[in-house]
């Protein structure tokens, strides 16, 4: 009887993301592990050979976008995710966004590059235009040794973190578990601290011992 309700299940979700499985680009030569997930308006674009794009089980994407430009980069996106509006991007060589289980997204941007890497824990919930990003995009050089001062840096996001509209995450930064980014915050650091409240312009740490719930009261 499970086997079949996975088979179901299976049948379902093909029916469900034919549209935007028929409108994938750059499988050939990559490997998409989609089974039980459920694709609404989602795009996949990949430019690249040896990238993975895992999306596990019970998964809705609405209105995603999943681009990959570069070879052996892997998306990972664990089981019972909700994600809307979400762009996971990565550039270059060896990159890694990596989504942990039930975790929600209603809005934003993704960005990984240089070949590092994005992490998300499980059970994250983050609100409408959020935006984390390892790299800055562009190069910037000391004047006098033309040394390259900006390379990427990987970003760390714990289990069970909230963050709130607008907010931003750049590269190197760390959130510790069970934290709370505040609405507009731009993180830059490492805050390793479990049950923090972090706000501001650069964020920095505003209440401890703290938890939260999905739900309203």
């Amino acid at each position: 009887m499970m086997k079949e309700n996975k088979n179901l299940m299976s049948l379902l979700a093909f029916f469900y993301s034919l549209f935007s499985l028929l409108y994938m680009r750059g499988i050939f030569g990559n490997r998409l592990i989609l089974k039980q997930a459920f694709l609404k308006k989602t795009k996949i674009r990949i430019n690249g050979k040896n990238n993975i794009i895992r999306i596990h089980p019970e998964n809705r994407l609405q209105n995603c976008l999943l681009h990959v430009s570069g070879n052996n980069c892997e998306i990972i996106i664990g089981e019972h995710c909700i994600l809307s509006n979400i762009e996971l991007w990565i550039e270059d060589d060896g990159g890694i966004i990596q989504i942990g289980h039930r975790t929600t997204m209603e809005s934003g941007h993704i960005a990984a590059t240089e070949g590092k890497s994005i992490s998300i824990g499980q059970d994250c919930m983050f609100a409408h235009r959020i935006e984390i990003r390892n790299g800055d995009s562009h190069a910037i050089y000391d004047e006098k040794s033309m040394l390259r001062i900006n390379p990427a840096e990987s970003v760390l996001i714990g289990n069970h973190v909230w963050l709130g509209a607008d907010s931003k995450i750049l590269k190197g930064s760390i959130v510790g578990d069970n934290s709370i980014i505040a609405s507009g915050a731009i993180v830059t650091g490492k805050f390793s601290d479990f049950n923090a409240v972090y706000a501001g312009i650069p964020a920095t740490k505003i209440k401890e011992g703290v938890t939260w719930t999905r739900d309203r009261y």
